[in-house]
């Protein structure tokens, strides 16, 4: 997380000094509130990195003697085909036709969203 710490703690000094470049040329306070404001999410970011990779063992990748044999392993566990995408789409077009014909048609859409959304997540996690 060393390389993700310097990015984020690179780009909380970019939007500082934009921000204090931007009040000093262009005076616009509301400007100047949305960089301070980037600022402070990227500061939050920065601080979490520099926390994680204090607090946890160093990965892999920040190894300077790394090689591709020391990444394999699991590289990811995927869902086999299944026809739940074509019912979540359905029920995101009932949640978007109740807005005309009635709420009666979103209330199924939801039930039918939130159906496929919990069976999609069970069929992932095994």
């Amino acid at each position: 997380m060393r390389v993700e710490a310097i990015l984020w703690t690179g780009v909380t000094v970019y939007f500082v000094v934009i921000g204090v470049t931007y009040l000093l040329v262009g005076g616009d306070t509301t400007g100047v509130s949305l960089l301070l404001m980037a600022t402070g999410l990227g500061g939050l970011v920065a601080g979490w990195t520099w926390d994680w990779s204090r607090r946890h063992d160093e990965r892999v990748e920040d190894r300077a003697d790394v090689d591709a044999s020391d990444l394999t392993g699991i590289v990811g566990v995927y869902p086999t085909a299944s026809l739940r995408p074509l019912a979540l789409a359905l029920g995101v077009t009932a949640m978007v036709l109740g807005i005309p014909l009635g709420s009666w048609m979103s209330m199924i859409g939801i039930a039918i969203v939130a159906s496929q959304v919990l069976l999609l997540t069970r069929d992932t996690d095994t």
